[in-house]
């Protein structure tokens, strides 16, 4: 069995254990290391984008579901594939969208390898990813702030309480 087209499938999870390990060991250490940052093959299909044209895609689901990391990683490919430059994580405090968006476990920072991890500017509220893509955290507290960037993609995340930030477009 090809131990390429079984993890380029997604099928890996669906053999036995021992076949498992088999397939996890044939590859390369650079192999292994590009599939510990591979999305699609260890999300769930309702954790990645829906197919088309759409402008609007909204994850409502509830605790466990990994929608921060669903919009990490979101972020994090239209960033480094440059079908977007510019973004805005909008939050409903400036220290959810730090300690949430950004530096949590399941965050940007926390999901980009190492080869393309943005640089993290906190008093700037800015992220720069090495090919010049640029994230832009904005507070629900302080929607003002949001007039006027020109931005290509708007994160939100809700309050424990379900309030979805109201924020004046941009």
């Amino acid at each position: 069995m090809n131990a390429r087209a079984v993890f380029a499938s997604g099928r890996l999870a669906s053999l036995p254990e021992a076949l498992r390990n088999e397939l996890v060991a044939a590859l390369s250490p650079a192999e292994a290391r590009l599939l510990l940052y591979d999305w699609p093959f260890w999300a769930r299909p309702s954790q990645l984008p829906p197919e088309g044209d759409w402008r609007v895609w909204l994850v409502l689901a509830g605790r466990g579901f990994g929608k921060t990391r669903t919009g990490a990683e979101h972020i994090r490919a239209r960033a480094t594939a440059r079908t977007a430059s510019r973004f805005a994580l909008v939050a409903p405090t400036a220290g959810d969208a730090r300690d949430v968006m950004v530096e949590g476990e399941s965050g940007i920072l926390a999901v980009s390898p190492p080869w393309e991890r943005p640089r993290y500017e906190p008093s700037k509220r800015r992220l720069t990813w090495p090919n010049g893509a640029v994230a832009t955290l904005f507070s629900a507290d302080e929607p003002e702030r949001l007039r006027g960037p020109n931005t290509t993609w708007h994160g939100a995340m809700s309050s424990p309480a379900g309030d979805i930030p109201r924020l004046g477009t941009c």
